[in-house]
């Protein structure tokens, strides 16, 4: 049976999540590092894609005002809001790992073992195409993926007690009638079990099922020097106003 590591690296800022992204994916094509799933959280984050804009995409005085943290991802997509609430999850792999090539298959396999972890906790998930995961039909964990050389990222979520009103204010969404619909289309763990499980039963779910579906051994580990090496050079160049004010157009991607 292969091996893979697992990680947490706790509540971060968005600069040093994004970093610690950038690194691991770096290693994982260089053959630096070996397979990983990640565990991570963030303070309260503001995060557009690769190509997005921060002023169009972003209500930038209520982030002021409220503290929340302007960031820039590595991969491509809409701008989405962060915060302690929330459980992340990353897989870094070699594609070849994931044992089919299209991205959508790709999904559909890796979903559905988050959905099974899901499930693990107390309730019962599903994967709701191209990539989200659904409780009774409403959202609990969105992800997605992309591939770098030989190497494949994918990253989900998992609301735990997230603030559905704070992310759609911090996104510049203003409509009450939006508000509602995002209320009614998304639910949170909480919502939905007695009390909540424990970090360790939660990494332990997700540890669980990914370990499964993958035919992994899923070992607890940190970060090697190369990774290290690698995060601080991404930190020194994302945490700051040059890298988050950057927009690149969107057909370099």
């Amino acid at each position: 049976m292969k091996t893979w590591r697992w990680i947490d690296t706790g509540v971060r800022r968005p600069a040093e999540n994004m970093a610690l992204n950038r690194a691991l994916l770096e290693a994982r094509q260089a053959g630096e590092a070996p397979s990983t799933l990640r565990f991570l959280r963030f303070t309260p984050s503001a995060l557009v894609g690769r190509h997005g804009d921060p002023a169009r995409e972003l209500d930038l005085a209520y982030c002021r005002e409220q503290g929340i943290a302007l960031q820039r991802r590595i991969t491509g997509g809409g701008a989405i809001y962060m915060d302690q609430n929330v459980l992340g999850w990353e897989l870094y792999l070699d594609k070849a790992e994931a044992g089919v090539p299209e991205m959508a298959a790709i999904s559909k396999r890796i979903c559905g073992a988050a959905a099974r972890a899901v499930s693990a906790l107390g309730v019962q998930a599903e994967f709701r195409p191209p990539t989200d995961i659904v409780v009774g039909g409403r959202k609990i964990s969105g992800t997605g993926g992309a591939i770098d050389g030989s190497a494949l990222v994918y990253q989900g979520t998992l609301l735990i007690d997230f603030d559905v009103a704070r992310m759609l204010r911090a996104l510049g969404v203003a409509d009450e009638k939006m508000h509602a619909g995002a209320r009614a289309a998304i639910v949170n763990l909480r919502q939905l079990v007695p009390a909540l499980p424990s970090p360790a039963a939660l990494r332990g779910a997700f540890i669980g099922a990914f370990g499964a579906e993958f035919g992994a051994e899923v070992e607890m580990g940190e970060l090697n020097a190369a990774e290290r090496a690698r995060y601080e050079a991404a930190l020194a160049e994302m945490d700051g106003a040059d890298w988050i004010g950057s927009c690149e157009p969107a057909t370099s991607s």
